[in-house]
């Protein structure tokens, strides 16, 4: 079961693969094959891109259908 507060959105990739025991690897493949989430760029002091997932609750809902927890 997970547990997540009624207020919240949208969660970043580190949280979703916290309460849904996906690694973080396995959670971005599995988002790029169902197309689930969206990436957020934010610009850093140095001029790059950083990418964050971000994901729905109704992303979260179905990962946790489509893939068990990661034993590694």
């Amino acid at each position: 079961m997970i547990k997540v507060k009624s207020s919240q959105k949208i969660f970043m990739d580190t949280e979703v693969a916290t309460l849904t025991g996906i690694c973080v690897e396995h959670l971005h493949d599995l988002a790029k094959a169902r197309h689930l989430g969206f990436i957020a760029r934010a610009a850093e002091a140095a001029g790059k891109q950083a990418d964050q997932w971000l994901f729905t609750l109704s992303d979260l809902l179905i990962l946790v259908m489509l893939h068990p927890r990661c034993e590694h």
